[in-house]
């Protein structure tokens, strides 16, 4: 969105990344109404999820405000948000208010899709709009916000930990940023956020008790590992989506165990590089019972599992119930 461009007399924020949205709206509202401007006088936001009975807004209304002198201001801008519907109904009063739009006027329409076919969107890029499409995360991208969330605080956050973070909550950037900021203040005066913050702060109201899963079934004690993935479920709506990367960290964990054993570091010091702080013993019994070949194999279980879950062919809870039981034996 370029900051030099004059204000157009429409702004378009579409996608499915909600946070992104959020977050430009606050970007335009600072842009076009910046402080010392009063927003109660020349700021006008409507709901469309809503009914004309709720309180959602009629065409009439939006460009009634739209047409309205700004009081102290240069602007007035009429946000609708959730506008698809909004913008499928009144799609030619649109059309016919921009093609003599009021100059003091700016609408901001927030909405999932905005095709360029239609000719809305052309007479929208003729007048010179903002259009921003908010794709959700993905890839490397997942990270890179992650960072860039971080050194917004001012802080650093190693490749491990961002790591970390996105496997505890997954790609959501609102959650992500949530996250992030939670850590920041948990950092203190530190400038990095560490793997061990993530796993202190995020991990023990989410993937800590997958953890406690692995773990009793890794040490044999299978009736309370099942025991335990129940609660899981039952607690946490998002463990199905989250348990395989859980799981997999753990596994995974065991591996780097088994390779710093077989470098000559003894289990007192492998315990934290494997986050099993002052639990020797536990660590001690999972790698008695669980050689190498067993875990490797395990992972591959695992990410067979979720692909049969993804394609609808098996259940997770049932899949996990089943690897549990093999890890316990």
């Amino acid at each position: 969105m370029a900051k030099t461009q004059a204000v157009p007399p429409l702004i378009v924020l579409f996608g499915e990344e909600e946070h992104r949205k959020l977050r430009l709206l606050e970007d335009v509202l600072d842009r076009v109404l910046p402080p010392p401007v009063d927003r109660s006088l020349c700021l006008a936001s409507w709901d469309a999820s809503r009914s004309v009975e709720q309180g959602g807004p009629t065409i009439a209304a939006v460009l009634e405000d739209l047409m309205t002198l700004p009081f102290l201001a240069e602007r007035r801008v009429v946000v609708v948000r959730s506008a698809d519907a909004f913008i499928s109904t009144h799609r030619e009063r649109l059309e016919a208010y921009f093609g003599a739009p009021s100059p003091t006027g700016v609408l901001v329409l927030e909405c999932r899709s905005f095709p360029k076919t239609t000719r809305l969107y052309k007479q929208a890029e003729a007048r010179g709009a903002w259009i921003e499409e908010c794709k959700k995360l993905a890839g490397r991208a997942v990270a890179e916000f992650v960072s860039a969330e971080a050194a917004r605080l001012g802080k650093r956050m190693a490749p491990a930990a961002v790591a970390r973070l996105i496997d505890l909550v997954g790609p959501e950037a609102g959650t992500l940023a949530s996250e992030v900021e939670k850590l920041a203040l948990y950092a203190g005066e530190r400038p990095d956020i560490t793997e061990h913050d993530v796993a202190e702060l995020v991990g023990q109201s989410r993937e800590e008790k997958i953890f406690a899963v692995a773990d009793a079934a890794g040490q044999g004690a299978l009736a309370r590992s099942l025991v335990l993935w129940r609660q899981v479920l039952e607690s946490d709506p998002e463990a199905p989506y989250r348990v395989v990367g859980g799981l997999a960290f753990v596994l995974r964990r065991w591996l780097l165990a088994h390779r710093l054993r077989e470098a000559g570091q003894p289990v007192a010091a492998i315990a934290p590089r494997v986050m099993m702080w002052g639990r020797e013993r536990e660590l001690e019994a999972i790698l008695r019972r669980n050689p190498p070949r067993k875990v490797r194999a395990q992972l591959a279980a695992l990410a067979e599992l979720d692909a049969q879950a993804k394609s609808g062919l098996r259940s997770i809870e049932t899949g996990i119930e089943l690897l549990l039981t093999q890890l316990a034996a």
